[in-house]
C-alpha cells in the first residue's frame, strides 16, 4: 500500500521537475524511473541501467528528493537501483546478440555496413571530457527523446567519437527494431553516389537515402573536402530528412568553419545542430579505462601498475590500448604475472617510438620500402609509383604523429587539403582490403615495433 501511494507522489513529483529540466532530460533520464518500493523516510527509484543510475546520482539526486519532499511535506531520501523491469514497461530490453544493417535492394551495398558490436553505451567510459557528448547521443537514441537536431561529434583520432556514433545506431535497434539505421563514411557515400551515377541508378540512390532511412550516421564528414558533387547531393537529402525529423549523426576531426574546400550550403546544415567535443580523458577517466580494458583482455593488473599506466599514458585511448595489449603479450609470452618492471618496458617502448617518431622519419621509411627518393615524393609527379608512396607516408604522418594536416601537407609540398585527401584514399584501401593494405600494415608493424 505504501509503494501504491508512493506511485502517486511520484507522478505529482514528476509534474514539478518536468518544468525544471529541459525536455530532451527529462524524458532521456527522469520519465522512465518507475517507484520499486518504499518504506518509512525514503523510497528507491528503478533505473533502466548502470549508466542511467550514476548520471542520476551525479546530477539530479537532490532534485528528486526536493520534488518528492515538496509532495509530502516532509525529509525523504531517494535511493535509486537499476531495475530489469516492471509491470508498467519493461526498462531493459535484452539487445540481439548480433545487430545488422536492413538489407537494401541497391547495386553496392557500400551503406550496409556493420555496426561494431562492443561500440555501445554500456561499453563507452563516462566521464567530465565527454559527459555532454554522451548525455546528447543518448538522448538522440531514444523514443522518448523530443531531441531532433542533428547531433555533431567532434574529436580528434582515438577519442572515441565513432564509438559514440555507432552506440547511437544500437539502440536505435534496440528500441526499434524496425527503424533502418544507415551507417557509413563520407567516402563511401561518395562512391556509392559515384557508382549510382555510372550506373544510371541515381534515382534509386536518392530514393534510398530520402525515403528509405531513418537514422543516417555518416563518420569523418571532413572527407567531404573538395567533392563538389556530393556536398550538393547530400545537402539535398539532409534537408529531406531533416525536415521528416529523421535522426543525423556527423562525426569529424574538424569543425564544420575548418574543413577546407566545403560549400557554405553544407556548413550551414552541419551547424544547424548540436556539436558536442570529446576531449583527450583526464587521470581519472584513464584509470578507468585502462580497468575497463584490462578486464576485456582476460589480465589483472596490480592496482600499482593500473595507475602508473594511466599517469604515463597521457595521449588518447588507443594509447591506453597500445599498453594493455602489450602487457598482456607479454604476459602470455613469458608465462609471469605482470610486474612494474614489464610495465615500464611496455611504457617505456610507447614513448620511445612517440618521441623518436618524426615527420622525416616516416618520408625516410616510405623512401626505403618503395625505392624513391624524397625529392620524388615532394615534386608534382603525379605518376603512381610516387604518388602511392606519398598518399601512405601523409597517412602515416597523420595517424602516428601530432603534426596538423597543414605541416604535412608543406612537408610535402602541397596543401593540407591534399593530406586530407591522401588521408581518405589510404584509409578506403584499409577498409575494402585494396593495394595498398599491405604494404600499409607492414610499414605500420615496423613503427610500432620501433624499427623504423
Amino acid at each position: 500500500m505504501m509503494t501504491d501511494s508512493m506511485r502517486l507522489v511520484w507522478e505529482k513529483a514528476k509534474e514539478a521537475i518536468r518544468s525544471q529540466v529541459p525536455d530532451q532530460g527529462y524524458f532521456m533520464w527522469i520519465d522512465p524511473l518507475r517507484v520499486v518500493k518504499a518504506a518509512g523516510d525514503s523510497v528507491v527509484l528503478g533505473c533502466p541501467n548502470p549508466l542511467a543510475k550514476k548520471w542520476l546520482t551525479d546530477h539530479y539526486c537532490g532534485l528528486l528528493e526536493s520534488a518528492i519532499q515538496q509532495v509530502v511535506q516532509r525529509p525523504m531520501k531517494v535511493l535509486l537501483e537499476v531495475a530489469v523491469g516492471t509491470t508498467e514497461a519493461p526498462l531493459i530490453q535484452e539487445p540481439p546478440t548480433q545487430v545488422c544493417l536492413p538489407a537494401l535492394d541497391i547495386a553496392r551495398p557500400s551503406a550496409g555496413r556493420m555496426l561494431n558490436r562492443d561500440f555501445t553505451f554500456d561499453s563507452f567510459v563516462v566521464g567530465d571530457c565527454n559527459d555532454f557528448a554522451y548525455s546528447a547521443a543518448l538522448s538522440m537514441s531514444s523514443r522518448r527523446s523530443k531531441l531532433h537536431a542533428p547531433l555533431f561529434l567532434l574529436a580528434q583520432t582515438g577519442l572515441g567519437k565513432s564509438h559514440l556514433s555507432q552506440a547511437v545506431g544500437h539502440q536505435v535497434i534496440r528500441e526499434n527494431p524496425e527503424d533502418r539505421v544507415f551507417y557509413i563514411t563520407a567516402e563511401d557515400f561518395t562512391n556509392e553516389m559515384i557508382h549510382s551515377l555510372h550506373k544510371g541508378t541515381i534515382s534509386a540512390f536518392k530514393e534510398k537515402y530520402r525515403r528509405k532511412c531513418d537514422t543516417l550516421i555518416l563518420d569523418d564528414v571532413h572527407f567531404l573536402s573538395g567533392k563538389d558533387r556530393t556536398q550538393d547531393e547530400l545537402a539535398f537529402t539532409l534537408d529531406s530528412l531533416m525536415e521528416s525529423n529523421k535522426r543525423l549523426v556527423f562525426t569529424s576531426s574538424y569543425l564544420p568553419s575548418e574543413i577546407p574546400k566545403m560549400h557554405d550550403s553544407m556548413r550551414s546544415r552541419l551547424n544547424a545542430g548540436i556539436i558536442s567535443s570529446l576531449e583527450a580523458p583526464d587521470f581519472r577517466m584513464r584509470m578507468r579505462i585502462v580497468q575497463r580494458k584490462a578486464r576485456l583482455s582476460g589480465i589483472i593488473l596490480p592496482p600499482e601498475v593500473a595507475e602508473y599506466l594511466a599517469s604515463e599514458l597521457t595521449g588518447d585511448i588507443r594509447q591506453l590500448e597500445s599498453g594493455i595489449k602489450g602487457l598482456a603479450a607479454r604476459t602470455s609470452l613469458m608465462g609471469r604475472g605482470i610486474d612494474m618492471s614489464m610495465a615500464r618496458e611496455v611504457v617505456g617502448n610507447i614513448a620511445r617510438n612517440k618521441k623518436a617518431l618524426t615527420l622525416g622519419a616516416i618520408t625516410k621509411m616510405v623512401c626505403r620500402y618503395y625505392r624513391v627518393t624524397e625529392e620524388d615524393l615532394r615534386s608534382r609527379s603525379r605518376k603512381q609509383v610516387i604518388s602511392r608512396p606519398r598518399q601512405i607516408a601523409m597517412y602515416l604522418g597523420r595517424r602516428y604523429t601530432d603534426q596538423s594536416l597543414q605541416a604535412i601537407g608543406r612537408c610535402f609540398n602541397r596543401y593540407h587539403a591534399t593530406a586530407l585527401h591522401a588521408v581518405g584514399v589510404v584509409e578506403r584501401h584499409l577498409r575494402e582490403s585494396g593495394d595498398l593494405k599491405e604494404p600499409v600494415l607492414f610499414l605500420c608493424g615496423k613503427i610500432e615495433s620501433g624499427e623504423f
